[in-house]
């Protein structure tokens, strides 16, 4: 990313008009292709987690029920294993404090502060939800013309009697960094047919807001009970 690339005030207005804004070239797609092979390589040696829950998600952890399956890599993974996105996370915090102009802080959850999630081809997706964290930060380590985010925008205006919801799809570019206030916007991964779809997840808080639900780890990665009881199945 060069400095004539970017444009503070055109990311702003788009975080704050839009809630969500794609700054390019974050990322070489040469480095991207290195963390692709790493990546794959570790999960064909059986070293993270598959998630594979449907229908288990309320409005407790701000869940519709929707379809989650994908391998995940989890903070002490990333940290193990792929260390670049580590120092990615704290290199981009500046950007992030100033297209939101919020006190931004890095995660205080070791679990949930850097993710990578692998979705296969053939059905891989996450259902419809809100994050648990204020700002999340998806940097794309594929570019793919299918499964895109979808995202559900809340619009509402005078001449309109009722609020509306506009509905876009963003398509992954590699090396790319998505910023959205995700516990405002409705979104969910669109199924993979043919491809597969890599993203890293920076989840981002602000200095006086780092709460996350207390159960909300052990739904996503494991397909528990948000209500905190034994499912009967």
């Amino acid at each position: 990313m060069t400095t004539s690339e970017f444009n503070l005030s055109k990311h702003a207005r788009a975080y704050q008009y839009d809630y969500m804004t794609v700054i390019d070239n974050v990322m070489p797609s040469t480095l991207c292709d290195v963390l692709r092979c790493r990546i794959n390589k570790i999960i064909e040696d059986g070293k993270v987690a598959w998630v594979s829950h449907e229908g288990k998600g309320n409005a407790d952890v701000s869940d519709a029920g929707g379809r989650y399956l994908h391998h995940i890599f989890q903070g002490d993974d990333v940290r193990e294993h792929l260390p670049e996105l580590t120092t990615l996370y704290h290199a981009v915090l500046p950007l992030v404090t100033a297209i939101t102009n919020q006190d931004v802080v890095v995660s205080p959850h070791r679990r949930s502060d850097v993710n990578i999630k692998v979705y296969p081809a053939g059905g891989g997706t996450l259902g419809e939800h809100y994050d648990s964290n204020g700002i999340t930060a998806l940097l794309f380590l594929t570019s793919n013309k299918e499964a895109p985010l979808r995202v559900q925008l809340p619009r509402a205006h005078p001449s309109k009697q009722n609020p509306w919801v506009e509905r876009r799809n963003v398509y992954a570019t590699a090396g790319s960094l998505l910023l959205m206030k995700d516990r405002e916007v409705l979104h969910d991964c669109e199924p993979t047919v043919t491809e597969q779809k890599i993203t890293a997840v920076l989840n981002f808080y602000t200095r006086d807001d780092t709460w996350r639900h207390e159960r909300f780890d052990a739904f996503v990665y494991e397909g528990a009970n948000p209500a905190g009881t034994t499912y009967a199945d």
